[in-house]
């Protein structure tokens, strides 16, 4: 509901109120009358506001976008204006103008308590579906008109949100007494799978299956919407929706048995067999393919977290078979190639990690930075060397794929700052600082080491893990990485007894790297 309706003056809080009763039966409404349902107050003289709007779910919308809070001349819609002045409802056949297509819109007047009109109901539903609805049979149609003098009093009840009634769904009628009086074509065919009669009509509802009778019954007493969702053995998933059904005060039912309650020797009878209500819509909704879809769906997703799982601890168990054989290697370029060997393998166990979790959830690179800057300080910091790796930003989601190749990356350029920029120093530091871009990234690795030599090509050095880097970032990131050497501009304005060389200092180097996010629908699916 469109919060301005509370503006219109001519509204008390009461009259609100009720128009949000009236909001909560309109969905339900839409979807059974196949109709698009606006609520229309009057914004002044001259103008409608629409305060909701319900697309049904059982066929097109004939609006593109919804119309809620949407304000129209009153020129554009005379038969709402009408009824908000003159208190009559009507119906007519009006053109659309963006298809030319004809509409046929039935208004309704909302009144208060006072017997005031306060705001409309518009039902417009194209003309061929009009016609289907009204060749259908009449208990169907008595139903539906029944519906809508509901939705007008507000008296459709629904305690908790119910599953919409769609194209393939089937609806039955029944009357006072649990009757079967009307049964759609879909409604009928599921029933004959089940190997009941064809032609139902007539009979009891529990002659269908003794859940659509306790669900009647359940609805019946309650005096409101009841859903209910019935799995069988042989694994069929029924959901049934049973709102019960008031017909209009003015209407020959409630006159009969007005009439009745004046025979005192029937009062008895009455109180027993007179229910609160004149019938039920059921609406059967068949949701077995959609459940076994999503149960077969749940045990993919399992058991590819049980191959995350197990990629896992294969690759940490051919990390601690390489962490062997370097302790067994003599040469300390050995030694020095399967550190690095087992910093990367360790580095993609962290992804397999995080997707044995939840592989359908983005990965947060900033838990997986930090993740990463823990295991270089065990593996790639030496004995007695102290460096201070902090990792700064805000949290980025990205997708699996696009995550493993950050990673990768980062561990990378920590890799080549503590094994370059600090190499031969006691103590240093290294930053990692993630920026959101909105549609990029900005990855950001700096240390306060020796800088970048003076004939540095970043793009033809023949080291394996700057190789490692522009390919990833080129190819896997589809971003832009570039190298600075950090200076320190240590003189002051009027210090010039410092030559250029101690002002300009070289004090570390800067990686950054640029990409732009991917979408988690742009990754390559897995068959």
């Amino acid at each position: 509901m469109d919060s301005r309706i509370e503006q219109c003056s001519y509204l008390t809080e009461r009259d609100v109120a009720l128009l949000y009763r009236v909001e909560q039966g309109l969905s339900l409404t839409a979807d059974v009358s196949r109709a698009d349902v606006l609520l229309f107050c009057q914004w002044n003289d001259n103008q409608l506001l629409v305060g909701c709007h319900a697309a049904p779910h059982s066929i097109s919308s004939i609006y593109v976008n919804d119309a809620t809070g949407r304000i129209y001349e009153a020129a554009d819609h005379p038969l709402v204006l009408r009824t908000l002045v003159s208190d009559r409802p009507g119906t007519q056949a009006k053109q659309v103008l963006s298809s030319g297509a004809p509409v046929i819109q039935q208004v309704y007047p909302i009144h208060n308590a006072a017997n005031r009109v306060i705001a409309a109901l518009l039902f417009e539903t194209n003309l061929i579906e009009s016609e289907r609805q009204r060749r259908r049979a009449k208990p169907f149609r008595t139903a539906v008109s029944w519906l809508h003098g509901m939705a007008v009093r507000g008296e459709i009840e629904i305690p908790e949100p119910i599953s919409r009634f769609e194209s393939l769904d089937g609806i039955y009628v029944v009357d006072e007494e649990s009757n079967i009086r009307y049964m759609s074509g879909i409604a009928t065919n599921l029933f004959r799978t089940i190997g009941l009669a064809t032609d139902m009509r007539g009979q009891h509802v529990s002659a269908l299956e003794p859940m659509d009778a306790r669900s009647v019954d359940n609805a019946m007493q309650a005096n409101c919407c009841v859903e209910i969702r019935q799995e069988t053995d042989d694994g069929r998933v029924w959901v049934r929706t049973v709102l019960p059904l008031r017909a209009s005060p003015t209407s020959w039912q409630r006159t009969r048995r007005g009439v009745e309650r004046r025979f005192p020797w029937r009062k008895a009878a009455l109180a027993e067999k007179v229910p609160q209500v004149d019938g039920a819509l059921v609406m059967l909704h068949n949701r077995t393919e959609a459940v076994q879809k999503e149960r077969e769906l749940n045990v993919k997703s399992a058991m590819i977290q049980e191959v995350h799982h197990r990629v896992k601890n294969n690759l940490q168990t051919i990390a601690a078979i390489l962490r062997i054989q370097g302790r067994r290697c003599e040469s300390q370029e050995a030694r020095q190639h399967l550190s690095d060997a087992v910093n990367r393998i360790l580095s993609m166990s962290v992804i397999h990690e995080y997707l044995s979790q939840d592989e359908h959830q983005p990965i947060n690179i900033l838990d997986l930075c930090q993740r990463i800057v823990n295991q270089a300080q065990q593996v790639a910091v030496s004995p007695g060397q102290q460096v201070h790796i902090d990792v700064d930003g805000p949290n980025i989601r990205l997708p699996a794929g696009q995550a493993t190749a950050a990673a990768l990356v980062v561990n990378e350029l920590v890799l080549n700052a503590i094994e370059h920029g600090l190499h031969g120093r006691s103590e240093g530091k290294v930053l990692i600082q993630l920026d959101d871009l909105g549609d990029r990234v900005s990855l950001l690795v700096e240390d306060d080491g020796l800088g970048l030599p003076a004939d540095f090509q970043p793009t033809q050095s023949r080291s394996l893990g700057l190789q490692i880097i522009n390919t990833l970032v080129a190819d896997d990131l589809k971003g832009h990485l570039s190298f600075e050497s950090k200076r320190s501009d240590t003189g002051e304005a009027d210090s010039r007894d410092q030559d250029d060389t101690s002002r300009n200092r070289i004090c570390g180097t800067q990686a950054v790297v640029i990409f732009p996010k991917r979408s988690a629908m742009a990754e390559p699916s897995v068959s």
